[in-house]
């Protein structure tokens, strides 16, 4: 058999070409001529180029998170509902919807007081029984987003303990405050000491009862410590006083777990 010799001095099999083209590398094909094979058959010479990654989609409300970081995924998720998230200049409702690195995301909604609407329980509270925050140490257990937290800072707390059994869910603008411990994957009831004892102890706890965690918070309080907790009936409750969902209707259950 009379040997052919290509262009480049490669020389490929029209199979063998195929494979590499759907299942290799990118590949520009270039035209050769043989100088001394039939006039019937056509070779190609493959040069292979560069593999170029595809550009990684994620979600709209994680690409969101990641560029806002100062706001929770609540916030988010809302804004992107209400149609305020705009993705290359247009409009897009959906959390899930999967957007590329390049996209320009815009959030047209108005800044909110609060990292997360947390912050405005708190306030309700705070403005309810009078307290005063004003330079004052605090522990906020439940930390989560930390709405809490910024609410106690925007209302004069010196430094704040933020606890967590999670692991990071705080918003960036709290977990750099240079008034702000952040103590993540603690459970509260096996919290032993903190730096220094606290003024103020705000409760935000699921999953928990507030009678199984009060051994602990009591020994980082001073005697004349003020507490504020968020009660969530269905874990304060008896088992069998729990509706269907974890959801209590009974006006007279609220009423005992409060007393």
């Amino acid at each position: 058999m009379m040997a052919c010799r290509l262009r480049l001095h490669q020389r490929v099999s029209f199979h063998r070409l195929i494979n590499q083209v759907l299942f290799s590398s990118t590949v520009r094909l270039v035209g050769v001529r043989p100088t001394c094979c039939s006039p019937s058959r056509d070779f190609a010479a493959v040069k292979s180029q560069k593999i170029q990654p595809p550009k990684k989609k994620k979600r709209l409300d994680e690409a969101c998170l990641e560029r806002y970081q100062q706001y929770s995924r609540t916030y988010i998720q809302s804004w992107i509902l209400q149609g305020k998230v705009h993705v290359n200049g247009r409009i897009v409702n959906k959390a899930g919807t999967q957007v590329s690195d390049k996209s320009v995301i815009e959030i047209k909604a108005e800044i909110p007081k609060y990292v997360c609407r947390a912050g405005h329980k708190l306030e309700a509270a705070i403005k309810e029984f009078g307290v005063d925050c004003d330079g004052k140490i605090a522990l906020d257990s439940g930390l989560s987003t930390g709405g809490f937290t910024d609410c106690l800072l925007q209302h004069g707390a010196s430094h704040v303990y933020g606890v967590d059994v999670g692991y990071g869910q705080v918003a960036e603008k709290i977990r750099v405050h240079e008034h702000v411990s952040v103590i993540e994957r603690t459970n509260l009831r096996h919290l032993t000491k903190l730096p220094q004892l606290v003024d103020l102890v705000t409760l935000d706890l699921s999953f928990i009862s507030i009678l199984v965690v009060m051994p602990a918070v009591v020994k980082v309080m001073k005697t004349d410590s003020t507490l504020i907790t968020l009660i969530k009936p269905q874990f304060e409750a008896r088992r069998s006083q729990v509706g269907k969902g974890g959801i209590i209707r009974d006006p007279l259950v609220h009423k005992e777990v409060r007393n």
